[in-house]
């Protein structure tokens, strides 16, 4: 069979992938970050490598529902092959447990898998860019004359605000973000008063910045109302309590 490219902004099946988690259980294979096509829905994509010991032999899909009121667990088949055995279904799941308990501690995939269709945003020029690309060209085009005759798009300047680090921060990273309008604060010079402080444990991908821990968002600036502007990048700060560490690797 012909290999397949592999990487960001590639389309995988019915999912464009997103960034590579690094992880311990190399038996698993390659766990993205990852959106679906068309529904926008923020994704945990797993491929496996030329060496792991799985490989899915036939097509299943299915929706998963866990909900509080009225309490219940339920699964929906949208597609089973005709002839199969319902333990392969069961050893997919058993798979895929395996690759969330793995990327357990990567605060950037929590952050992705549960801040809704807001990440849409972030993937759609990976979607639609090469389309966008040809008709910014005609755009642009057109407007050459049009601007050589003085007339300007008048720019909205953002607008600067002071934080006092002896507060809370306005977002810690256990949350999603929220109001996309809004423009980000700068980061300050000395931790906010509930922020983690150093040292950063590396492996939860938190980076030591005036002493305090923070997690740098793939988001470049403008950033969000609740995020930190710092040397071009947008970050939010970690919460001092964090409560339990989940497990870093499992076999399946």
């Amino acid at each position: 069979m012909k290999a397949m490219t592999k990487g960001r902004g590639v389309r995988w099946g019915p999912f464009i992938l997103g960034r590579r988690c690094k992880h311990a259980a190399a038996e698993l294979g390659d766990i993205y970050e990852a959106v679906h096509a068309e529904t926008g829905a923020p994704s945990l994509v797993m491929i496996p490598k030329p060496g792991s010991t799985w490989h899915p032999r036939r097509n299943w899909r299915k929706s998963t529902y866990v909900q509080a009121f009225p309490p219940l667990l339920g699964m929906s088949m949208e597609e089973s092959p005709a002839t199969a055995r319902l333990s392969e279904l069961t050893e997919a799941e058993n798979l895929l447990l395996a690759a969330i308990d793995a990327v357990g501690h990567d605060v950037r995939m929590r952050l992705h898998l549960t801040r809704g269709l807001l990440s849409w945003r972030k993937w759609w020029p990976v979607l639609m860019g090469l389309a966008l690309t040809g008709l910014l060209l005609l755009v642009l085009g057109g407007c050459v004359g049009w601007l050589s005759r003085g007339r300007a798009v008048d720019a909205i300047e953002p607008v600067s605000v002071a934080v006092d680090s002896e507060k809370d921060a306005p977002k810690f990273a256990a949350r999603a973000v929220q109001d996309p309008a809004v423009i980000a604060y700068p980061l300050p010079n000395k931790p906010f008063k509930s922020q983690a402080r150093a040292p950063c444990p590396p492996e939860r991908d938190e980076a030591e910045i005036n002493g305090g821990c923070w997690v740098v968002l793939e988001r470049r600036p403008p950033c969000l109302s609740d995020q930190a502007e710092y040397k071009g990048k947008c970050y939010l700060p970690v919460a001092s309590d964090q409560g339990p560490r989940l497990p870093q690797s499992v076999s399946p």
